[in-house]
């Protein structure tokens, strides 16, 4: 799902997505991904992005190898799904911000 929102400062896409689980096949995993890379693509240049899903994934706290993408406070053991997460993020260049702030 997106949503865009005009802002004072300009506008604001936000998406929504639910990534499939572990268990999932791969090529359930790859279309997902490929669907959710085709929706970040077709978001407006300038726009803000705000992202919110689920990807059922853990991305490690190894923020030297993805420093562009994750933050310090990265938590679990890097997954297949928190790969290909990394994977897409670094590609567009985005942050995952909750690893970027200490959660309470």
């Amino acid at each position: 799902m997106t949503l865009r929102l005009k802002l004072s400062a300009g506008y604001l896409t936000v998406l929504s997505a639910y990534a499939p689980t572990l268990a999932a096949s791969s090529e359930e995993k790859d279309a997902f991904y490929d669907q959710l890379s085709r929706s970040i693509r077709l978001i407006r240049r300038g726009d803000r992005l705000a992202l919110t899903a689920d990807f059922n994934a853990r991305v490690d706290s190894d923020y030297t190898s993805w420093s562009d993408t994750l933050g310090v406070h990265g938590v679990g053991n890097l997954n297949e799904n928190g790969q290909r997460l990394l994977e897409l993020w670094s590609a567009f260049h985005l942050c995952l911000a909750d690893t970027i702030f200490l959660a309470p």
